[in-house]
């Protein structure tokens, strides 16, 4: 039953804010107008579900600055908090299969965001190579999950090396990001008494302007060990 509401609703929401952000942007020329759609976004789904977002860490964060955000990844609800809490201009890696959505395929690569084909290494680093073009002209933060895909269990997987390379290549800080309560969240009752609370932790930030390819094992290393702490409340 929730997980049809949830669906539902995440359907409903994504195309209308979606479809108002891509009219947005076609109009004005400028894809940071996403920000604005995806924030309302966020907002009216916490809404819907009776979420409570906790946010903590923001003083890590310079307004002013396009990061490379690695969070942990546990449900569907991950994503549009994340545009609620960060609050920039902000795309996320997402995997190919996105792309065989009609209409939703579209609004999400006229916003900025970019699709990557994860079987495919040398497709995958070139549509990374056309976003950090795309990037000089239209500025913005990406947010790529290091752990590739969602949680089924709500502990952290094996890293990918995607957001570590990414940061390298691009010169932009990191942000380790640790979201906690969505895997309850997903897993609870429609009709549970327990507080829907998913907290986003902001971690330092990682540099990487000095930093080569043979960094990208370290620097993913520094993102878990950084979100492992955050989860605990280190």
């Amino acid at each position: 039953m929730k997980k049809i509401w949830v669906y539902l609703n995440l359907l409903i929401w994504t195309f209308f804010y979606g479809l108002l952000s891509m009219f947005s942007i076609l109009l004005s020329k400028k894809k940071s107008n996403f920000k604005y759609y995806g924030i309302q976004w966020g907002k009216t789904l916490a809404m819907l579900f009776g979420i409570e977002l906790r946010v903590i860490g923001k003083k890590n964060l310079n307004s002013k600055e396009q990061y490379v955000f690695a969070p942990n990844h546990s449900s569907l609800i991950d994503i549009p908090l994340l545009l609620v809490a960060v609050n920039q201009y902000l795309v996320f890696v997402a995997k190919k299969e996105l792309d065989r959505i009609p209409i939703f395929n579209t609004i999400i690569k006229i916003a900025g965001f970019v699709l990557v084909d994860r079987r495919n290494n040398k497709e995958a680093v070139k549509s990374l190579e056309d976003l950090r073009l795309d990037m000089k002209e239209y500025p913005r933060s990406v947010a790529i999950f290091p752990e590739g895909t969602r949680s089924k269990d709500g502990n952290l997987q094996d890293f990918k090396k995607g957001a570590a390379i990414f940061g390298i290549d691009t010169g932009m800080p990191i942000i380790p990001v640790a979201i906690t309560g969505s895997y309850s969240w997903w897993n609870r009752s429609l009709f549970s008494n327990n507080p829907n609370i998913i907290t986003i932790i902001f971690g330092s930030p990682i540099n990487t302007k000095n930093s080569s390819y043979e960094d990208r094992n370290k620097i993913t290393m520094g993102i878990k060990d950084q979100i492992i702490k955050l989860r605990n409340g280190q």
